[in-house]
């Protein structure tokens, strides 16, 4: 019987602390305009900006890459993730961000594999 209470009371313990580690991101720390590098993806798509907007109550975006602006399709907070889809010459491709000090950290998936993307805000 000690034995259920003391693997109940740590179960509750590390959930607790999960939830803790993975804290949500605040969309009003996204809104702005952010300098990104992809140094592995395809030639013209290694630098550009991202800008985030605010849209109502929920947020909205756009990559800006030589001067053209391509909207995202879908913009999803999710505890201290943001996931973000564009439609780059006909495929969909998903970036996930965390925010680390201020900086965006993640990864695009697409056809070719994973491709690792940073952004500072501009």
């Amino acid at each position: 019987m000690k034995i259920n209470k003391v693997l109940l009371t740590l179960t509750l313990f590390f959930a607790a602390w999960a939830q803790i580690q993975a804290a949500p991101i605040d969309q009003k720390k996204l809104i702005g305009k952010w300098q990104y590098t992809a140094p592995t993806a395809p030639p013209n798509y290694m630098t550009g900006q991202i800008n985030f907007l605010p849209d109502g109550e929920k947020l909205k975006g756009e990559l800006e890459i030589e001067g053209q602006k391509l909207a995202f399709s879908e913009v999803i907070l999710k505890n201290d993730e943001v996931a973000v889809t564009i439609v780059i010459e006909g495929t969909p491709i998903t970036i996930k961000f965390k925010l680390v000090n201020d900086k965006l950290e993640g990864q695009a998936e697409t056809p070719d594999g994973m491709v690792g993307v940073t952004a500072i805000r501009k």
